[in-house]
């Protein structure tokens, strides 16, 4: 089966590049070890969770040999645990691996609605963001003038001086007096010296604005991530963040599979990779286009083998995440230098519930009257018939954030971030939540502790949520139905392949605000690298772009202009007509 791309591993990365290669007239084949879309940022069931927990956990003492796949999975993810029970409607919880949510405005967005792959998926806005305060409360994030103004727990003196900072860091801050030369500064450093702001509002700012996994990141990034926050609400309603339907990024990551397959990708699920073969001479070390060429008449230059798959995958290059890649070399490459890496690691619990958090706010709320005032017949107004209404803090998609230091037992250095979903964003079923919280950890070579260690902490902390003092003092807090404690560690290469003709999918920051785009950029710069490799052109300006809006047969396209003028295509008519909705 002939190729012009095999790409292997459906990560989020990967599937963003197949879909925008199958979309640019390219015959593409995708391959995944797994039965699921997705990869590490996959969507699972709790069966296929508790699954998926077993098979990275494996002992040492079991003696298969894992494929190559699995061995780089069992050494990724780390200190795993899980329930021993599964609780019933196991099939209709959605888990993710990388819990992420997706701002109104970056390149992730953009991919969705510029690609069409946006009518494969929904998304549900993000109820709200706060900071975990002490048993049963939290702390209100500011993320608007609005939300300053109706404080009651800010001072006039810090709401002028939060409003100040705000319009500063929704505008064009770049080459501003208050940023030179402090772009590295550490980001809280920069709010007390420069905005004066402290305490409570510089927590909330740091960890549940900006995102920081620390206070010791530099100011810069910082603040772009904020810029992004503030110009992301309205766009779809109040809140910036938009969450996936059925887990997040996993079912997207199926939307662009799917955009693949519409355009002529072949995809092939539950299939070991049991070798990749090179047939460019051992001497080269670098990919001139005219080896596709001379490569035969089919231009093939790799081979990929499957088990239990009797024809073998031939292509020109190979797209492939890391784990695909053999530890030693199979291409006898002299050339080819070791690979180093970088690893941070994230310590992770997801939790199933049977209890809706309550977000209820440290700062005093006042009543408000449930219905409109009664009148006596005297005109005077019935006040014993007005019934103050008890607000409902409850919560079915949110954020909380744990600041280094405000849980006995917890991190001093790092900031815990927790994604509360539910029915609403179909990732449980009614009467049911999930709990995903993730923690950097600073050392991430030795864990000294379980993750269960670590985080149990924070989930104790979460639940107590679960019981709000509404309530009443005789409400206890949920219990968890299932829990999966796991280390995931983000292997960095820091020297890429030299392999002339395989592209190797970069990692992402796991952080939560930031999965979705950094993969898409990743993804667009992987489709560039591709084009140029298979001998297509990039124009060299923006405008050098091919315009008009007639329809058009885009391998056509391909095969007489040599070039490709765009990431993503201009739509059909039927894509067009049902991305109007974004």
């Amino acid at each position: 089966m002939d190729f012009d791309v095999v790409v292997l591993g459906t990560g989020l990365s990967e599937s963003i590049t197949a879909a925008a290669l199958s979309k640019a007239g390219f015959k593409v084949a995708h391959v995944d070890n797994n039965q699921y879309y997705g990869g590490d940022e996959a969507s699972l069931t709790l069966d296929e969770l508790a699954e998926w927990a077993d098979s990275r956990a494996a002992s040492s003492s079991d003696r298969t040999s894992p494929s190559e796949y699995f061995a780089h999975q069992r050494a990724r993810y780390s200190s795993i645990s899980r329930s021993s029970s599964i609780p019933s409607q196991s099939r209709q919880y959605a888990a993710s691996l990388a819990p992420s949510v997706v701002p109104a405005i970056g390149p992730h967005i953009d991919s969705l609605i510029s690609s069409g792959v946006s009518r494969y998926g929904s998304f549900k806005l993000l109820e709200k963001v706060a900071v975990y305060d002490r048993p049963g409360f939290v702390q209100s994030v500011p993320g608007s003038k609005e939300d300053v103004f109706k404080s009651k727990a800010l001072s006039l003196m810090e709401k002028r001086r939060l409003m100040r900072f705000l319009v500063f860091a929704a505008g064009e801050f770049e080459g501003k007096k208050e940023l030179e030369g402090k772009e590295q500064l550490p980001f809280l450093e920069f709010l007390r010296e420069v905005f004066t702001i402290n305490d409570k509002p510089a927590t909330a700012i740091v960890y549940a604005l900006a995102f920081c996994a620390s206070a010791q990141e530099p100011t810069l990034p910082a603040l772009q991530r904020i810029r992004q926050y503030l110009r992301s609400a309205g766009r779809y309603g109040a809140s910036p963040f938009l969450v996936g339907h059925y887990g997040g990024m996993g079912e997207t990551a199926q939307g662009f599979c799917r955009t693949s397959a519409v355009k002529g990708g072949t995809y092939i699920l539950g299939r070991r990779v049991v070798a990749v073969k090179s047939h460019l001479p051992a001497t080269s070390s670098a990919f001139p286009n005219e080896k596709v060429a001379s490569a035969g008449s089919d231009g093939a230059l790799y081979t990929v083998e499957l088990e239990d798959f009797n024809d073998p995958l031939t292509a020109k290059i190979i797209v492939t995440s890391s784990d695909y890649m053999p530890t030693t070399t199979p291409f006898s490459i002299p050339s080819q230098p070791e690979i180093s890496t970088s690893t941070c690691t994230t310590a992770r619990c997801i939790a199933a519930i049977d209890k809706p958090l309550s977000f209820t706010p440290t700062d005093p709320v006042e009543e408000t009257p449930d219905a409109d005032v009664a009148e006596s017949e005297d005109g005077n107004e019935d006040r014993q018939a007005v019934k103050l209404a008890t607000p409902s803090y409850e919560v079915d998609t949110a954020i909380l954030v744990f600041p280094p230091g405000s849980l006995v037992g917890g991190s001093s250095t790092t900031a815990a971030h927790a994604l509360v979903t539910g029915e609403g964003s179909m990732a449980a079923p009614r009467g049911r939540w999930i709990i995903n919280i993730s923690l950097p950890l600073p050392d991430s070579d030795t864990i000294l502790t379980s993750t269960e260690e670590l985080l149990r902490p924070y989930l104790d902390a979460a639940l107590t949520l679960t019981a709000p003092p509404s309530a009443g003092a005789g409400t206890h807090a949920a219990k968890p139905l299932f829990t999966t404690f796991y280390a995931h560690h983000h292997s960095t290469p820091t020297t890429s392949i030299t392999d002339p003709g395989i592209i190797v999918a970069p990692s992402h920051r796991p952080l939560i605000t930031a999965v979705a785009d950094e993969a898409t950029q990743n993804a667009e710069g992987m489709f560039w690298k591709a084009v140029e490799m298979l001998g297509m052109k990039r124009p060299p300006t923006e405008g050098a772009r091919v315009s008009g809006g007639e329809e058009k047969d885009e391998e056509k396209d391909v095969e007489e202009s040599g070039e490709i003028d765009s990431f993503w295509p201009p739509l059909d008519v039927a894509e067009v007509e049902t991305s109007d909705d974004w």
